[in-house]
């Protein structure tokens, strides 16, 4: 079973990008950002659930996963691997959503994970598993983290309003609190929603926003689309006023 451990580990490591990834498009389709459904805790239950199907579920019967994967088919095997992942995801936590009744997109991204890992773990050990003699094992177990820290903290610095509806709740909160501070007065509504992209979608080119977060608040005021009004700062106890009058656009 030489290689088995790095092609396993790898294989389940692009199942889980897939599964995080899929989670984030449909959170976007449902509530418009990833924050919705909160990806933090389902990024963190996610990585530590997938720890123990890997233990139970793949390292104990590695024997017979081997024997399937010399068998069946690619298609077979990953369609197959799909629906043993969304088996195992259900006996060890995806009951809880069933007796739930909600968030039944979790399931869904199970089986994407299930069918990334089929795929890759089939054609890598029946083509590229020697290659794999070359890599240690320990840059494969430590590709999770550096991903995380690609997605939780380059990415959002980098390329803030692309990551800002595709991160975590406070890591998109981050974004805001650095991000308000670039405006003031005057400045076009396009330039702040394009920073913020479904943060403050007014109609008409007239309304106002605010928030207290954790530690920051702010207010915004919209008017003939362009900022009539804009505070930030600490959190205090008494959050900013809003609802400043309309006024003709001359």
């Amino acid at each position: 079973m030489k290689n088995f451990k790095k092609t396993s580990f790898l294989s389940l490591t692009l199942g889980w990008i897939g599964l995080i990834t899929t989670h984030i498009i449909w959170l976007n389709l449902r509530y418009e950002n990833a924050s919705g459904g909160d990806t933090g805790v389902v990024l963190f239950w996610a990585s530590f659930f997938l720890l123990i199907f890997y233990g139970l579920f793949i390292l104990i019967p590695q024997k017979g996963i081997v024997k399937l994967t010399k068998k069946l088919t690619l298609t077979s095997f990953t369609i197959l691997s799909g629906v043993y992942a969304l088996i195992g995801f259900t006996i060890l936590i995806g009951w809880l959503f069933l007796i739930s009744d909600n968030f039944y997109g979790v399931f869904l991204d199970a089986f994407v994970c299930g069918l990334i890992f089929g795929l890759t773990f089939h054609m890598i050990w029946n083509k590229k598993r020697n290659e794999l003699k070359q890599i240690h094992l320990i840059p494969i177990l430590t590709l999770p983290f550096f991903l995380l820290f690609i997605y939780l903290f380059v990415f959002p610095k980098l390329l803030p309003s692309f990551a800002y509806n595709v991160v975590p709740q406070y890591v998109r909160h981050d974004i805001l609190k650095n991000t308000i501070p670039k405006f003031k007065v005057g400045d076009d509504l396009t330039e702040l929603q394009k920073a913020l992209p479904g943060e403050f979608d007014f109609e008409d080119c007239y309304g106002s926003r605010g928030a207290s977060l954790e530690h920051f608040q702010y207010v915004v005021e919209v008017n003939c689309c362009k900022i009539v009004r804009i505070e930030f700062g600490p959190r205090q106890k008494t959050a900013y006023t809003m609802g400043g009058k309309r006024k003709p656009c001359s």
